[in-house]
């Protein structure tokens, strides 16, 4: 891993760079930077899902004071742009293509298409995206996923543009789902490092009870890491796919060509499904040692 970006989305972007370090630091990765990213979408003011994940990004769990080292500004503060930069500095440098995995909205990469689009193009292997949805219902408005709708912008201009990206959107993320049981007894296990972690599943176990009714989580991150260990993990298949920037209930929403409709090429694999018990107990395993 050569470097980590962060994003407004989950929380503001001086929390969402807090808590990346403080991940970072908890799993023991060392010597891998983290970049603050954009604050804000392209063109609107920026949306944060506080009522997802929490004030603090991280549901009930709690950064103990001091452990959250380099967090640069509190709350409420401002944190120079550095991602889009950085992440050029990082391609020019590489020594083979590099893969991008974008867990959030697209803000940083579109700057850096627009920056240098000859370096992207020549230096990213493929984006791999958690964004987006091809037929399942939106989790922001009836279409749109919430990724997708913070900066429909900036995902046109990344879709549209040459870098292969591989889509991972609510279609298979949906597969993955943590049982209320399951975050029920992490919280109450005896490693007090996978009681933190509960804590923080314990808050999106109570979101979806609230939202959708369910009794568990949509794990929708872990899958796009996952399936770089295990592409077996998911199904795809290769669509053209337009990104609504309209500003009614459809903004936000990827239109997937998925039966060649426009006649136009194919730009994106899209993950249609996944097998979701097998992903989660890889993310678990590899996050935790906490075996299903």
């Amino acid at each position: 891993m050569l470097a980590v970006t962060t994003v407004y989305g989950n929380g503001e972007v001086q929390v969402t760079t807090r808590n990346a370090r403080h991940l970072l630091e908890r799993l023991g990765v060392r010597g891998v930077p983290v970049y603050a990213g954009a604050a804000r979408p392209l063109v609107r003011e920026p949306a944060v899902a506080v009522e997802t994940h929490g004030e603090e990004g991280l549901g009930y769990a709690v950064v103990p004071e001091g452990r959250a080292t380099g967090a640069g500004a509190g709350a409420g503060g401002t944190l120079p742009v550095e991602a889009p930069g950085a992440l050029l500095r990082l391609l020019a440098t590489a020594g083979e293509p590099v893969t991008v995995v974008a867990l959030g909205p697209l803000t940083n990469l579109a700057l850096a298409l627009a920056l240098d689009r000859d370096l992207c193009c020549r230096a990213i292997r493929e984006i791999v995206w958690m964004g987006g949805s091809a037929g399942a219902p939106g989790n922001t408005t009836p279409v749109s996923e919430f990724n997708a709708w913070c900066d429909p912008e900036a995902a046109r201009a990344v879709l549209a543009s040459p870098v292969p990206v591989r889509m991972v959107g609510l279609d298979a993320t949906r597969c993955v789902f943590l049982p209320a049981a399951l975050a029920a007894r992490m919280a109450a296990h005896p490693d007090p490092e996978v009681r933190w972690w509960a804590e923080m599943w314990r808050f999106y176990v109570d979101f979806h009870r609230r939202s959708e009714g369910l009794e568990g989580c949509i794990m929708n991150d872990p899958l796009a890491v996952g399936l770089l260990v295990r592409p077996d993990l998911g199904r795809w298949a290769p669509m053209y796919v337009e990104v609504d920037c309209g500003w009614g209930l459809t903004r936000g929403q990827t239109i997937c060509d998925r039966y060649g409709f426009t006649g136009r090429p194919a730009t994106t694999q899209v993950c249609l499904e996944a097998d979701g018990e097998g992903a989660l107990a890889l993310a678990l395993d590899r996050a935790l040692g906490v075996r299903l």
